[in-house]
C-alpha cells in the first residue's frame, strides 16, 4: 500500500538525517490570515505546525473548524516551514462534534508569512486522504475519526462504483464497514464510538440505493472491533471497502 510505504521513508529535515516522524495528538485548531487564503496550524508540544490551506472542497485538505478541537495525524515534512508552521504531510483532520469556545485563535497576516498554493485537486489526480481505488471494482472510501461525513471525493467514488455496477450486469456489491481507532504520540489511545461502522454503512447504502442499485444486491458487513492502533496507519482504519461482485 503506497500509504502505508510513504510512512516508512527517510526525509531530511533541517541539517541532518531523521526518519519520519508520524504525529497524531488533538488540539486547537490556529488560523493564521495571509494576502491570499487563510492557513491551518495546530501547536503540539511548544511547536506549531503547518496543517493546509483554506480552500474548497475538492481539494484533498479539508479545514478543521474554530471552536471545536480537531486530531491530527500526519507524517512530520521535509523543508522550510510553510506558514509559520512545520509542514505534516498525508495529514488528516478529524473535528470533534464537542463545542470548546477556547479554540478561537486568529493570528494576523505578517508581510514575511504567505500561504503556499495550493493545487486545486491532488497532484496524483486522486484524494488520497479519502478515497483509494484498487481497480474499477474495488474501492476504500476513508473516514474522519467518529465520523461518517461523506466528502467530495468519497460521494464521487460511490458514484462511480455504482456506475461500474450498473454497466458491468454485476449481481452484488458488498459493502463492509469498520471501526476504528488511533493511538495518540503521547500514547494516549482514542477508540471509535461502538456504532460507527453501522452509520458509515448505513449512509453508503442509501446512497447506492438513491443511485438505482437494488437493495438486493447490496450486502452489509460491520467490523465493529476495532483494530489495534499503531500511531501510523490509524487513520486508514477508518473505512468502507465497496467491491463489485460478477455473478
Amino acid at each position: 500500500m503506497k500509504l502505508a510505504r510513504a510512512l516508512v521513508v527517510v526525509l531530511l529535515f533541517g541539517a541532518g538525517q531523521l526518519q519520519a516522524q508520524n504525529l497524531a495528538f488533538v488540539a486547537c485548531p490556529i488560523v493564521r490570515d495571509t494576502k491570499t487564503v487563510p492557513c491551518w496550524l495546530a501547536e503540539y508540544k511548544g511547536e506549531i505546525y503547518y496543517l493546509g490551506n483554506q480552500g474548497g472542497v475538492a481539494q484533498d485538505f479539508y479545514p478543521p473548524q474554530l471552536n471545536h478541537e480537531v486530531l491530527v495525524e500526519g507524517v512530520v515534512g521535509e523543508g522550510p516551514r510553510v506558514c509559520g508552521g512545520v509542514p505534516l504531510r498525508m495529514v488528516k483532520t478529524s473535528v470533534f462534534l464537542e463545542i470548546n469556545r477556547a479554540c478561537n485563535t486568529i493570528l494576523p497576516a505578517e508581510d514575511a508569512i504567505e500561504a503556499p498554493e495550493s493545487p486545486a485537486r491532488p497532484p496524483t489526480g486522486e484524494a488520497v486522504s479519502w478515497v483509494r481505488w484498487d481497480g474499477p471494482a474495488e474501492s476504500t472510501l476513508f473516514f474522519d475519526f467518529d465520523n461518517d461525513f461523506l466528502s467530495l471525493h468519497t460521494s464521487t467514488a460511490v458514484q462511480r462504483l455504482a456506475q461500474y455496477f450498473q454497466q458491468s450486469k454485476a449481481s452484488e456489491i458488498q459493502v463492509v464497514a469498520f471501526r476504528g481507532s488511533s493511538k495518540l504520540s503521547n500514547g494516549d489511545v482514542l477508540t471509535e464510538q461502538r456504532d460507527i461502522a453501522a452509520a458509515r454503512a448505513a449512509k453508503v447504502r442509501d446512497i447506492l440505493i438513491g443511485l438505482g442499485v437494488p437493495q438486493t444486491a447490496l450486502k452489509v458487513l460491520l467490523n465493529n472491533e476495532a483494530r489495534t492502533p499503531d500511531g501510523i496507519n490509524d487513520p486508514w482504519s477508518r473505512k468502507v471497502t465497496l467491491s463489485v461482485k460478477m455473478p
